[in-house]
């Protein structure tokens, strides 16, 4: 109740198998069904039972699609916890997920050789950023989600911000830079969560991801290896959607923690999952 479910009923007239999944994971199935269509409209939150459309349903619906074809086990997982993916290709800051949740380029970010296809490069006065009310998930508190870009700091070390995740009165720098070129990954459950990891390489791409889930806590990865983890915790989230901005904390010094400071460095292939992601999926992502 009160929360977002991704629901996919699935019919495949090979197998002549019907199967329905729940955020991503196969709830049931029946074999040997032979279906039989007609041509008609199709209703949305409603049923047509006696007497016709007296049985309406309570609550959001969103994203209603058909797909004229059986989608297999990992594109409904694909479908019902990739948030948003940025591939920066082009300089294009439009998501490439299933959502549609377009970013913005703010101060014009250089389009640069990215480790995959193109890059943006951010520096003090330029970033990218995904408004408030795009991310319904990030604001659930103990709700599971992963993070995962590449990163390539350039020329100097300098305590700064790479992702930001904020609403009014709640933010989190979640991946930072230290002045040593540390990168730190944080959390929050009423006071922060810090995991460290390694020295970023200068002038060079380095894969980062962060995973959380109320079971294994926080994860941090770099380049596919899970380098160091925290404690089990309880996120807190801001009870409502947030906004995510790539490269910068938006002068917000006062957050959890006080990160501040652009990235100066380039930034390519941005994943936001509502899910943790499994270590070989990790490893899967830094190595395209």
């Amino acid at each position: 109740m009160n929360r977002w479910s991704h629901v996919a009923c699935i019919f495949n007239l090979a197998t002549q198998t019907q199967q329905i999944y729940l955020n991503g994971n196969l709830d049931g199935s029946h074999s040997s069904v032979a279906f039989q269509g007609s041509s008609g409209d199709t209703t949305i939150g409603v049923t047509y039972l006696t007497p016709p459309g007296s049985n309406y349903f309570n609550g959001y619906l969103d994203q209603m699609q058909f797909i004229s074809r059986a989608k297999n086990a990992s594109e409904i997982l694909r479908d019902a916890t990739l948030i948003a993916y940025y591939s920066f290709d082009n300089g294009s800051t439009a998501d490439n997920g299933p959502n549609g949740i377009n970013a913005t380029a703010i101060g014009s970010p250089a389009i640069v050789t990215g480790r995959v296809n193109q890059a943006l490069q951010m520096n003090s006065s330029a970033y990218v950023r995904i408004t408030y009310p795009s991310f319904i998930m990030l604001g659930m508190s103990s709700q599971s989600h992963t993070f995962s870009l590449w990163v390539k700091p350039i020329n100097i070390y300098a305590v700064s911000t790479i992702l930001f995740v904020s609403k009014t009165g709640w933010c989190v720098s979640v991946i930072t830079m230290t002045s040593n070129g540390n990168v730190m990954a944080y959390s929050y459950n009423g006071n922060p969560i810090t995991v460290s990891g390694p020295v970023l390489a200068l002038n060079a791409w380095t894969h980062v991801a962060f995973t959380y889930s109320s079971s294994n806590g926080g994860r941090l990865y770099t380049n596919g290896t899970l380098f160091s983890t925290s404690a089990v915790f309880n996120y807190i989230g801001a009870g409502d959607s947030v906004s995510v901005t790539i490269g910068y904390n938006l002068g917000l010094n006062g957050c959890t923690p006080g990160y501040g400071g652009g990235f100066t460095g380039a930034l390519d292939e941005f994943y936001v999952y509502s899910r943790e992601l499994t270590a070989s999926e990790i490893f899967a992502l830094a190595n395209p």
